[in-house]
């Protein structure tokens, strides 16, 4: 073999080479274009659930909040009942102990008029 037939069986072998290297690249290539495309999707998807998860947050704090303010109210509107209550007892029981001490004088004053009281005759 002469030497141009060498270089020309070399060089073929170095195309050939190169092109299984080619296409070998270019299949790599095509699967990471994929994965790219299923990679934007996915962070599509993420983006729109992260809005939608900021959006019920923001819903329930104003919630939130709200229920807040009217457990507050209804607080202060039973701490008021409390004191109202509160009144209302210690009037009750001194309403109750004046008319136990009433029915007690009631019953010293009976029981005293029954001594007093001649037995009558029958």
């Amino acid at each position: 073999m002469t030497f141009s037939a060498i270089l020309d069986l070399s060089l073929i072998v170095l195309l050939l080479v190169g092109g299984a290297g080619g296409f070998t690249i270019i299949r790599r290539l095509n699967r990471l274009m994929a994965a790219q495309d299923e990679l934007k999707s996915a962070l599509a998807e993420f983006d729109s659930a992260a809005g939608r998860a900021d959006t019920a947050l923001k819903r329930l704090e104003a919630n939130g909040v709200s229920k807040g303010a009217d457990l507050q109210a209804a607080a202060q509107r039973a701490e008021a009942l409390v004191n109202e209550l509160s009144v209302m007892t210690s009037a009750g029981e001194r309403i109750a102990d004046r008319i136990e001490s009433a029915v007690r004088d009631v019953r010293t004053l009976g029981a005293a008029g029954a001594v007093r009281k001649p037995k009558r005759a029958a």
